[in-house]
């Protein structure tokens, strides 16, 4: 590979196209001298030596000069730039070769939600391609800079995700959407502990994960898990915490403020621990915390994981007679919305859903659409009776555009709902930015 350069060259980070007879290809000019550039595609050994170059509103003709996996130096062959189409003159330090995944990563943050598929492909191909000959202190910056993004370049996540590092894989293993709970499950089994830390802080946490979690994790970990609302935990997790629990009076304090943690579990590791944090607990702040821990030291000792009691006491009802129950709490939730009954109406949304009452309060109070829309789906009502109950809840709104919200609502996907439904569950005061994620 040989590079003359005649000219001094400039940091552009633009987006552009690769024409010519039969050919159109998106390509990012990283950067350009008066008389050539450094364009990088997906695929260069298809492309003929010749060709023309789009970019910033000017179409220059080319001839390659040299060729280097994703990146090819090119020459205008119609003559050199003019002056005054040049980056500012300071950029030339920047445009000096350093680590080009950095400048790439820049360029694809700038317009990741305008750029189209094929676009984000070369993105994430040429990114992964020059991670190979990437220092570790840019890959763990890159790695901060791509965790958060929705629609991010899929190799290079699941690439930096895998790293030893975990000032590499670490923000993208709390942060990233984009990973998939098989992939987060194998992570858990074969990474250090500073890697199962990192997945016990993610907004949602597969129960599969937290099973593997809780069995492998130090203290640390087990803690950052309890201690989670978003962790979705199993009832063999919760027994496995409680037993910890014992010796950690810490990781009991989160375990009790878990709602969802059955009540056997509850009243077990409630008789477990030791007399001062009991009484601790029976002071606690938290109303629902003070409740169950009577109940608990009240009710007859029961041991963690045995069946429930049989018999006529014990019953549990029938499939039809949980649908006839159901259908009450429809019919009495959507009267109660179209009287316009608003605090009626939450309070029976809670009972149909199970979400806490105040969760949905502040929901209402916040004027979050979606979130209405999604109780609204949990509750199994058809579209006349939604938005009978949507829109006594968007009663704060003044604009409510519900052919949009018809539209959101017959979309919405059942894992989608499930999702939102469990996190609503953990958080009294849910976070709009956190739920939209999940939606």
């Amino acid at each position: 590979m040989t590079q003359n350069r005649q000219y001094p060259r400039y940091l552009t980070l633009k987006m552009g196209q690769i024409t010519g007879e039969g050919l159109e290809r998106d390509c990012a000019v990283l950067n350009v001298s008066r008389g050539g550039a450094c364009v990088l595609v997906s695929e260069i050994d298809s492309l003929p030596d010749a060709f023309s170059l789009s970019f910033d509103g000017d179409t220059r003709e080319c001839a390659i000069a040299w060729r280097e996996r994703h990146r090819l130096g090119v020459a205008f062959t119609d003559g050199p730039l003019d002056e005054g189409l040049l980056p500012d003159p300071q950029a030339l330090r920047s445009a000096e070769r350093g680590d080009d995944v950095l400048r790439v990563a820049e360029l694809f943050l700038r317009g990741v939600h305008a750029y189209t598929e094929q676009q984000l492909e070369l993105f994430d191909t040429v990114m992964h391609h020059l991670l190979d000959n990437t220092t570790d202190e840019a890959m763990a910056q890159l790695s901060v800079r791509v965790a958060p993004v929705q629609r991010g370049p899929t190799k290079v996540i699941h690439r930096l995700a895998e790293d030893d590092d975990i000032a590499v894989s670490g923000p993208v293993l709390e942060r990233s959407p984009i990973l998939a709970e098989d992939f987060l499950v194998r992570i858990a089994r074969s990474k250090s502990q500073a890697h199962l830390f990192a997945l016990a802080g993610r907004i949602m946490v597969p129960e599969k994960v937290t099973d593997v979690l809780v069995d492998r994790g130090d203290t640390a970990v087990a803690h950052r898990v309890a201690a989670n609302e978003g962790a979705l935990i199993s009832r063999g997790g919760f027994q496995r915490l409680a037993g910890r629990a014992r010796q950690d009076e810490d990781l009991a304090k989160h375990i009790v403020h878990r709602r969802e943690v059955p009540a056997d579990l509850f009243a077990a590791l409630v008789r477990l621990v030791a007399e001062p944090v009991r009484q601790q607990l029976l002071r606690d702040p938290d109303p629902d915390v003070r409740r169950r821990m009577a109940q608990s030291l009240l009710a007859p000792a029961e041991p963690a994981g045995a069946a429930p009691a049989r018999g006529p006491a014990r019953a549990r009802p029938s499939d039809a007679t949980r649908e006839i129950d159901t259908a009450t709490q429809r019919r009495l939730l959507v009267a109660a919305a179209r009287d316009g009954k608003l605090d009626e109406t939450m309070d029976t949304l809670a009972s149909l859903t199970r979400v806490p009452a105040e969760a949905i309060r502040n929901l209402v109070r916040l004027g979050f659409e979606d979130g209405a829309l999604v109780l609204c789906k949990a509750a199994g009502l058809g579209w006349p009776d939604a938005k009978s109950v949507f829109t006594v809840l968007m009663t704060r709104n003044a604009r409510v555009d519900y052919k949009a919200a018809f539209e959101r609502y017959i979309t919405v996907s059942g894992d989608a709902t499930e999702r939102a439904v469990r996190y609503l569950k953990a958080r009294k005061a849910p976070s709009i930015s956190e739920l939209r994620r999940m939606l």
